[in-house]
């Protein structure tokens, strides 16, 4: 249950896709239409099915050094998609394009190991405000890593990137397995915001349904 939590977000996007387009197509809405959007802002975690379906969870750790965002997390791709199905509809283009870009905003910024942003030119990850050991403060003094850190990767950076082969390397010495507990049953900032959107989302589609 306390894994739907993780997804408020994606549920967000969804619900700011689907209104938007709305507003830009003049069209009128049916729970159809969003049902779609959500589906739509949830898409590119398609590729984290195979180690759902294997492990019953999803978690890069030192138990699993592997991240999933690498058979769908390429924003390109859904870029093209989108610029495609605006030419043929401007309803399903805009949620198409809004709902997908808004999935791998929160994804540079979230609790994941970021994503390949500038693929196919690169495979190197990236992330915004974050650090290359990729935990919060407190969570890094809780296990007992803050102290270990070299003095440049303790401060929180605009950009941190990961080349794709020391990702790994990173994800074995400081992913966690119980990251749903510790970002999404605490306030914190990358919750704060994820929690804010949800609420928000929900309240404009009360109001402008």
């Amino acid at each position: 249950m306390k894994s739907t939590l993780a997804i408020l977000v994606d549920v967000a996007n969804g619900l700011f896709a689907v209104l938007l387009a709305s507003h830009i197509a003049n069209v009128d809405l049916v729970w159809g239409h969003v049902a779609v959007a959500i589906a739509l802002a949830m898409s590119p975690d398609l590729d984290a099915l195979p180690e759902l379906l294997k492990r019953g969870k999803v978690a890069a750790s030192n138990q699993y050094a592997h991240d999933h965002r690498e058979a769908l997390h390429f924003p390109v791709l859904f870029l093209v998609t989108g610029i495609i199905l605006l030419q043929f509809d401007v309803f399903w283009g805009t949620m198409f394009l809004v709902a997908t870009m808004l999935h791998f905003v929160n994804d540079l910024y979230g609790t994941g190991w970021g994503i390949p942003l500038l693929w196919p030119l690169t495979n190197r990850r990236f992330k915004l405000l974050g650090r290359r050991a990729n935990l919060l403060k407190q969570i890094l003094q809780e296990k007992g890593l803050w102290d270990t850190l070299p003095q440049d990767e303790r401060r929180l950076r605009l950009v941190v990137t990961w080349s794709y082969d020391e990702l790994s390397e990173y994800i074995q010495k400081y992913g966690i397995d119980d990251w749903i507990d510790r970002y999404y049953l605490r306030i914190n900032w990358i919750s704060g915001i994820e929690y804010t959107l949800f609420v928000l989302a929900v309240a404009l589609t009360i109001v402008f349904w």
